[in-house]
């Protein structure tokens, strides 16, 4: 049986939200510090942030013991979900062709992944589902990338919306996680417990990366390539392994997408957004120094419907001679989604900080806390590989 895209958004989404309920009612919605090996979980200004480092074993268990070890009667919880709403025969399904999808990764990102499942007794069919075929979900992002010549810091901003359902409750689940690779570039990632891929973040030199689901594509490439590399890894492989946007462009050329999305990247000098589809990969730079993007492909050949009320309020930003963090975080809110804008951030790469509000939606409307980074993805080598 084929299922509607729609059908696939909707059980995807159902699936995210079991899986934060797995991870995180044995805190009762509140994260608190703890430790566990070389990681560590701390609350930073109100904003829970997780500190991972090491092997990729190491990070997976880490992860699995900080951020998302269920309790026993918990474990089945996801599975339970589609079994409730009659859909019991759809995980099987999900679960199998997430763990062949998974097999496309990096061997690094995929031992990370299974330790956290043997550490947290989650089988491993439910972390690969939450790394690749959630990014067949269909979300609405913003993001504005204003380059130094129109930034009141001198340095480049970057703003962005994460636009997901939060279904009442997975604002409280949001969180920073840290992650310092053994042999690679630190980062730091705002996401949810259970993703290890990226959706928005940060690397140790500045180089940023957010990316923006894109439903349509005029260049008649598949809707879903099974061939692929799980997108949320590749955008953490490219933090982990590139410094520049030059550099995000050659790993996204030399890799077979799954799908079609926007990536927007910025490092310490200038900002792109990457317009990707399993066919290609195109470069859209930026207008005057500043560069919007929502969910739709603007470059001619790829560019179907372009109507979209959140890119004009953006585009808007033309109108100002130059733009500090509150005047950014302005329009951020303006292009809100009301419920859905569940995290809303702005990226230093120069100065390696984040300003970020994780509260309920939108959460545009909120106070955007500043996390000086720096020291937090400072890493010692010869530490890290004891």
């Amino acid at each position: 049986m084929l299922l509607q895209k729609k059908h696939i958004t909707w059980l995807l989404s159902l699936y995210l939200f079991g899986l934060l309920l797995v991870g995180n009612l044995h805190a009762e919605g509140v994260y608190e510090a703890a430790h566990f090996g070389q990681g560590e979980l701390r609350i930073v200004d109100e904003i829970p942030v997780a500190i991972l480092q090491g092997t990729p074993n190491q990070i997976g268990r880490q992860h699995a013991v900080l951020l998302a070890k269920p309790g026993a009667e918990l474990l089945n919880f996801p599975k339970q979900l589609f079994q409730d709403e009659g859909l019991a025969w759809f995980w099987p399904l999900a679960s199998s062709a997430g763990l062949t999808l998974l097999k496309n990764a990096s061997p690094d990102h995929y031992e990370e992944i299974k330790a956290a499942s043997v550490q947290s007794r989650l089988n491993e069919g439910t972390l690969a589902v939450a790394n690749t075929l959630l990014e067949l979900r269909r979300i609405g992002c913003s993001s504005l990338i204003v380059e130094p010549e129109r930034s009141a810091t001198g340095g480049p901003l970057f703003g962005r919306n994460f636009d997901f359902p939060s279904f009442g409750m997975l604002d409280r689940y949001s969180l920073v996680s840290v992650i310092r690779p053994s042999g690679k570039h630190a980062f730091v990632s705002v996401g949810f417990p259970g993703l290890m891929g990226v959706l928005s973040g940060m690397n140790d030199v500045g180089l940023c990366v957010a990316t923006l689901d894109v439903e349509e594509a005029a260049d008649g490439s598949l809707r879903f390539d099974p061939t692929g590399v799980p997108m949320m890894l590749v955008f953490r492989q490219i933090l982990e392994e590139c410094s520049t946007v030059a550099d995000a462009e050659a790993l996204l050329n030399r890799t077979q997408a799954t799908t079609q999305a926007n990536l927007a990247v910025c490092d310490r000098e200038r900002g792109a957004v990457f317009e990707i589809t399993p066919k290609q990969v195109r470069r859209r730079d930026s207008d005057g120094a500043m560069l919007p993007c929502t969910n739709h492909f603007c470059l001619p050949g790829l560019a179907t419907d372009q109507q979209c009320w959140r890119f004009d309020v953006l585009t808007a930003a033309q109108q100002k001679q130059t733009l500090n963090v509150r005047e950014l975080q302005n329009y951020l809110h303006q292009a809100n989604q009301g419920e859905f804008t569940m995290q809303t951030m702005v990226f230093e790469p120069r100065e390696l900080v984040l300003h970020l509000s994780l509260g309920t939606p939108p959460s545009s409307a909120h106070k955007l806390h500043r996390i000086e980074l720096r020291e937090l993805l400072v890493t010692d080598r010869d530490e890290l590989g004891k």
